[in-house]
């Protein structure tokens, strides 16, 4: 199974970014749609457990696709393993943290 981890990169990468495109499509169409925007509006866009559901899947997919192209641009140009593993960890805090933001951030939507 390890012989395939590069194919699995592959699939999550096409996956991940058709799933966040037509995300950006829909809340773009639902947002144009939906009259003047406000912020009790946009939060109103994400009361609904559907849409947190989508908005959760986004960010994830969005953080996983990131991982591996920000891995991979790491591994090609960064040599010394002195420096590529460092590098690679900020990057992951950072993803983890980003991440953490995001969720934390949906869940306490409130439209009142």
């Amino acid at each position: 199974m390890s012989g395939y981890s590069g194919m699995w990169a592959w699939l999550i990468q096409r996956f991940s970014g058709i799933y966040i495109g037509l995300f950006v499509v829909v809340v773009t169409l639902l947002v144009l749609a939906g009259g003047e925007l406000s912020a009790a509006r946009w939060q109103g866009l994400f009361v609904s457990p559907l849409m947190q559901a989508a908005a959760a899947v986004f960010i994830v997919a969005l953080l996983f696709h990131a991982w591996i192209g920000l891995r991979d641009v790491v591994l090609d140009y960064i040599h010394p393993i002195a420096i590529k593993i460092p590098v690679l960890l900020l990057i992951l805090a950072m993803l983890l943290a980003s991440g953490y933001w995001f969720l934390r951030a949906l869940i306490q939507v409130d439209p009142t």
